[in-house]
């Protein structure tokens, strides 16, 4: 009988007790790719932000508006490319949370200038426009509520008061894979030019967003611009678009930091879990071991077969946790879809499945280590003697 012979018996001693270690390592892998995939969540729009884009945002809090009049002054600005300004609106279809999706009020002249991966055909974009209340609507958002141009829709104001009508002239996509298209954009002047307008919000918004010419410039342009506004009764805080989304993670930290502790723990279950079923299989072939050695394997074939056992497991254990995985994030994406609106395609990376089953194999081994150094510790004697 050859090597792989007596690893595959040996493996196949006990094949109850071999399903249920890999099963239980699958769900392990599992597991850990489900709650790194909830943490990229968290990090998928740091991870969507453009190197060459800045963010202008009220210093005291992004809760705070900034004047319109910052405009042209930023504009000015050597280094500076395009400006566009936004402001959330926050309001909804209905009065549950299941309705909830994005909505901006946006300058419709030079929104898509700072933004150029959101697709417009043309026609369209020249109607929204020419509409003081126009909206384009993302792809995904007009796919879930059946939306099309010429439509009309109506929020409920949450911030504003009231409700608003905006005519849908267009559907935007996104210029490449993992754009979000989940939110309506409508055209700033129908806002502002309201009587309904909150009192004190009259020609403000809330962020400035800027392209540079040159990223490597980012920080000199940024500095810039805070300086431009330092003795204003409006000071700002310039920063990258990434940096300015990793704000609103910072705001969850003791959440993504308990999910990543958590998936740690699950990894070291699986190392337990493994390195107690290898423990058991080496005692029961104790004179099994002991009699190879006595015929004149060497220590390290024993060791080999011992860690060729705990690599197979481990392999066996990521082949599942792997093609599980994807399958319960969809899930649960369309779970929580219907109460916080559609989630980004492809939630779960290439790299994330990767590191994953390349970590249960590594624990796997880690774990078959300690009973192949016993097996080979083990007096050839004593080990004839013995009786599992």
């Amino acid at each position: 009988m050859n090597y792989v012979g007596l690893a595959g018996r040996d493996l196949l001693r006990n094949p109850l007790r071999l399903t249920l270690t890999v099963l239980a390592g699958a769900v392990g892998v599992t597991a850990f790719i489900f709650l790194s995939t909830v943490v990229d969540i968290f990090y998928y729009n740091a991870r969507a932000a453009q190197v060459d884009r800045l963010i202008v945002r009220n210093k005291v809090s992004f809760t705070q508006p900034l004047p319109l009049s910052y405009y042209a002054r930023i504009a000015a600005l050597p280094g500076v490319t395009s400006v566009t300004h936004q402001e959330w609106f926050g309001g909804t279809l209905g009065d549950t949370q299941k309705d909830f999706f994005a909505n901006f009020a946006v300058d419709p002249h030079t929104f898509l200038d700072v933004f150029p991966e959101f697709i417009v055909p043309p026609p369209q974009l020249a109607a929204f426009r020419g509409d003081p209340c126009g909206a384009l609507v993302g792809e995904k958002l007009a796919q879930r509520f059946g939306w099309k141009a010429g439509d009309r829709v109506t929020l409920k104001g949450q911030i504003h008061p009231g409700d608003w009508t905006f005519n849908v002239h267009g559907i935007y996509r996104g210029a490449r894979p993992g754009v979000d298209t989940t939110a309506l954009l409508f055209g700033y002047r129908c806002l502002n030019e309201s009587d309904r307008l909150t009192e004190g919000m009259k020609d403000k918004v809330g962020i400035y967003a800027v392209r540079v010419d040159d990223p490597a410039r980012s920080a000199e342009v940024a500095a810039a611009i805070d300086h431009l506004f330092d003795n204003s009764p409006y000071p700002t805080k310039t920063e990258s678009e990434k940096a300015f989304q990793l704000g609103f993670v910072a705001m969850s930290s003791a959440i993504v930091t308990a999910v990543r502790v958590v998936s740690t723990v699950i990894l070291l279950i699986i190392l337990l879990v493994i390195g107690n079923t290898l423990a058991m299989g080496v005692r029961e072939r104790t004179r099994d071991i002991a009699t190879l050695r006595a015929l004149g394997f060497r220590p390290r074939t024993v060791v080999a077969l011992v860690l060729a056992e705990s690599s197979v497991i481990g392999l066996c254990s990521a082949a599942l946790g792997v093609t599980a995985a994807p399958v319960l994030v969809n899930v649960f994406t369309k779970l929580i879809a219907s109460r916080f609106g559609p989630m980004p395609d492809h939630l779960t990376r290439g790299h994330t499945l990767w590191v994953s089953a390349l970590a249960a194999v590594a624990v796997s081994l880690l774990a078959g280590v300690g009973p192949a150094l016993r097996a080979v510790r083990l007096p050839v004697a004593e080990g004839l003697r013995r009786v599992a």
